[in-house]
Order: structure tokens, then C-alpha cells, then sequence
């Protein structure tokens, strides 16, 4: 009779809790990713995966779940697989580096320019460029529209991010003067300016002193009054 028993324990549906892992093939997490589970029962769960990489799914039959990637930083994944306690590491294919280099007019790097990355026309990531002006993220593959902002200048690039891409973002940004971003043309306009200032300050003294000695000259030259 107890063998009995211990057979058909053995032989029930053991549910577990189920930890799940999830990472890009680099092993890097995807914090924020949406994430739909299924049971064999066919009880469903979703969860917004947290800085840990790690969901835990309560009694699980068998330890066997079904397990889709929604999207993550609301772009669509849709990657789909089996997990079960021998699988609980979930490696999201499809995830690319991509690497923006933020550059001005005579390809000067440009540090602290605004990147924002659209996907469909909404924005799916805001960052800075750093000291080299470039500016690195992890997304998943999709066409995307990047957008670069320094000083008032800003450019897009359109990307195909189906691998990992390098894109670069030339603004029209020629220097600065004081900590104040210059164009092309405003810095030379500035350039111009510092020459004609003096030279207009040099023609108008030259002019005053000829002036001057003009009319000293007529003063020296007029007949005495007579008595």
C-alpha cells in the first residue's frame, strides 16, 4: 500500500516556483523588457522584468512555462520559447549595440549633446554624449530615427538596426567663445566682426585727427582782424 502511494506521488504534476532569468546574448539584463508567461493550465502571467533580471513564476506544473518577450523600451520583441528548470536562462536574441558619435562641423567631438532615439514616431530612449561625444545603447532590431541636439543645431539619421551599427551625427557647430556654441557663420560673423570693430575705430580716429589739423591750419592761416 505504500508503495502504492509512493507511486502515484511520484507520478502527480509537481509544481514549482520557477525563476527565470532573462539577458541579450552578451549576458546584459533587459530591465523594463514585458514579459508574458503561460502555465501548462494555461494561466497566464505578465510581468515588467526589474533591475535584478530575474522573474519568479508560483507554482509552476512540472516547471514547465511557456515564456514570450513582449517588447522592451516599448518596441516590440515578440520572442517566444519553452523554459523549464534545466532552461531557466533566457537569452534574447535580436538585441544590437548601437553606438552614435556626435561630431561638430570640423569633426570635432561634441560633449553633452542631446540623443533621442524614435521608433515609429515616439521617443524610446533619451541620453547624453559623453566626454569622446558618443552616446551607447542596446535596442532591439528595428528601423529607428536618431536625433542629435548641441547649441541650438540639430540632425537626424535614420537606422536599420539589424546588427550592430556605428552611425555618426555632424552638426553645424563650429566652435565656442565663452562656452557659447557657435555656427559656421555665426563664427564667423564674430571673426569679421573683431576685424572691421578695430579698423572702423582706426578710419574714424585718422579721420578726427585730419580733421583736426585742417582746421588748425585755417586758424594759422586767417588774416590778423583789423583795428
Amino acid at each position: 500500500m505504500f508503495k502504492l502511494m509512493l507511486v502515484i506521488i511520484v507520478l502527480l504534476p509537481v509544481a514549482l516556483a520557477l525563476p527565470l532569468m532573462f539577458t541579450t546574448s552578451n549576458g546584459e539584463t533587459l530591465i523594463g523588457a514585458v514579459i508574458e508567461v503561460e502555465k501548462l493550465d494555461g494561466t497566464r502571467y505578465t510581468y515588467h522584468l526589474g533591475p535584478e533580471g530575474v522573474i519568479t513564476v508560483p507554482e509552476v506544473p512540472l516547471g514547465i512555462l511557456k515564456v514570450k518577450v513582449v517588447s522592451w523600451k516599448d518596441v516590440p520583441i515578440g520572442y517566444q520559447c519553452v523554459a523549464t528548470p534545466q532552461n531557466y536562462t533566457v537569452k534574447v536574441p535580436g538585441i544590437h549595440r548601437l553606438v552614435v558619435n556626435v561630431k561638430g562641423s570640423r569633426g570635432q567631438s561634441l560633449h553633452g549633446a542631446a540623443v533621442t532615439i524614435f521608433h515609429q514616431g515616439r521617443s524610446v530612449e533619451v541620453g547624453v554624449s559623453d566626454e569622446s561625444g558618443v552616446y551607447k545603447t542596446l535596442l532591439p532590431a528595428a528601423s529607428y530615427t536618431i536625433a542629435a541636439e548641441y547649441g541650438g543645431s540639430r540632425r537626424e539619421a535614420q537606422v536599420d538596426l539589424m546588427s550592430p551599427q556605428e552611425v555618426t551625427i555632424q552638426l553645424d557647430i563650429f566652435g565656442e567663445i565663452g562656452g557659447l556654441p557657435l555656427s559656421s557663420t555665426e563664427f564667423m560673423g564674430i571673426i569679421l566682426l573683431a576685424i572691421v570693430i578695430p579698423l572702423a575705430i582706426f578710419v574714424i580716429a585718422y579721420e578726427y585727427a585730419q580733421w583736426r589739423r585742417r582746421k588748425l591750419l585755417r586758424v594759422v592761416a586767417a588774416p590778423p582782424a583789423e583795428k
